[in-house]
């Protein structure tokens, strides 16, 4: 599910599902799945058409954005091609510096790699001081 702009949606607004998809950039059936499947509130049910209010439909995809999220322990990655947060293969880490200086404190930034014990797909992860989060 992609980061949907929930700035452009107006809380105390009511949107069809028509409305509600080209606003997202979706296709109608997601938004129709949205409310079969996964819960998102109408005004009222057996109605046509289908009235979501704002609010309901920015806190319904924040909710969604936060079941997605994925905490990082400090030896780990996150693999794109295995959609989880995977240790890298015992002997493939290496931390390079990247030559940047980030934050308020100019702190260097590091950037650490390895390949995915599961899958051994390339991974990297940026770290900010000496080589720690």
């Amino acid at each position: 599910m992609p980061n949907y702009n929930t700035r452009l949606i107006k809380s105390r607004r009511s949107y069809n599902i028509t409305e509600m998809a080209s606003l997202l950039g979706v296709d109608r059936k997601t938004c129709q799945r949205w409310i079969k499947q996964d819960g998102l509130k109408v005004i009222e049910k057996g109605v046509n058409p289908l009235l979501i209010m704002g609010a309901d439909l920015i806190s319904f995809l924040r909710e969604k954005k936060e079941q997605r999220r994925c905490e990082l322990r400090e030896d780990e990655f996150f693999c794109m091609k295995c959609r989880r947060a995977v240790k890298a293969r015992v002997g493939s880490e290496e931390v390079v510096k990247t030559g940047k200086k980030i934050g308020k404190n100019d702190s260097e930034q590091f950037k650490k790699t390895g390949f995915c014990e599961v899958c051994n797909t390339g991974l990297n992860r940026f770290l900010r001081g000496q080589g720690q989060d």
